[in-house]
């Protein structure tokens, strides 16, 4: 006797394969909508930067950041290297005070016996000549040892004031104001420094360039020259450090925006 075979099997899948038909375009659906809003992103991220002026860099400082670091020992090696031309300074001064007093010496010896001891006749003139005749040779070397230390003087005295004007640039270093304490700063490249002044609102975006809020202020601008990247395409950019007041949480974005939402209405 023939078992029939089930029906019930093929039916089920029959049933089911629209509904897989329609999982599939609507996975598919998804994907296509995923792809064009990751591409239309992209495009819109890549256009936003090539034109906009707007956007810093917070910086965590802390005492042991390496820039800080670096800062401070430059500072140090600076003004060690200023100390050290002093002390040169004040050594030659010294040496040419000495000679000066010889010199006078000399011309008070020289003075006090006058003529007497050209014509030496006597054993004692013979002795005083030598003597006239060993002041005038210590008063040419004095006057000899003169000329290079003045040199050295002079050069010594260009040297200083190099040293003392590299000593005010670093001491210049936006990165010193965080070597006893942690400070929270922001890095402005020179073509958007005009859009950045005290008292301007900075903005944080909480996905990408949408869902911004304000987040704090710029309280300062400092001097001196830094680098930093770009935060979109990580190329190095020549700017400022400004001083800014956010809270804890914008301090950690990558990126901050002065003056307003950078899609004015998200």
């Amino acid at each position: 006797m023939e078992t029939r075979p089930s029906t019930n099997r093929p039916k089920f899948w029959t049933a089911l394969q629209p509904t897989i038909v329609r999982v599939y375009k609507v996975a598919g659906l998804v994907a296509l909508t995923a792809i064009l809003v990751g591409l239309l992103s992209f495009l819109v991220v890549n256009v936003f930067y090539f034109f906009d002026h707007t956007w810093v860099r917070p910086v965590v400082l802390s005492p042991t950041h390496h820039k800080v670091v670096e800062a401070s020992t430059q500072l140090a090696d600076a003004k060690l290297r200023a100390a050290q031309i002093e002390t040169e300074r004040v050594e030659i001064d010294a040496a040419l005070a000495q000679i000066e007093r010889e010199i006078a010496s000399d011309d008070r010896f020289l003075a006090e016996v006058g003529t007497t001891a050209d014509k030496p006749t006597t054993n004692d003139a013979w002795m005083l000549h030598r003597e006239v005749e060993k002041a005038k040779l210590d008063k040419e070397n004095a006057l000899g040892r003169k000329v290079p230390l003045n040199q050295r003087l002079e050069s010594l005295k260009l040297r200083k004031a190099d040293q003392e004007a590299l000593v005010k640039r670093l001491e210049a270093s936006p990165y010193l104001k965080a070597v006893n304490n942690k400070v929270v700063l922001a890095f402005v490249p020179y073509q958007n420094l005009r859009n950045v002044k005290i008292g301007t609102k900075l903005y944080g975006c909480a996905w990408g360039l949408v869902a911004c809020s304000n987040v704090g202020k710029v309280t300062g601008v400092l001097e001196g020259e830094v680098d930093n990247v770009h935060p979109h395409d990580e190329s190095i950019q020549r700017g400022v450090m400004v001083e800014i007041d956010v809270s804890t949480s914008a301090a950690g974005e990558r990126v901050l925006f002065a003056g307003g939402k950078p899609l004015f209405l998200f």
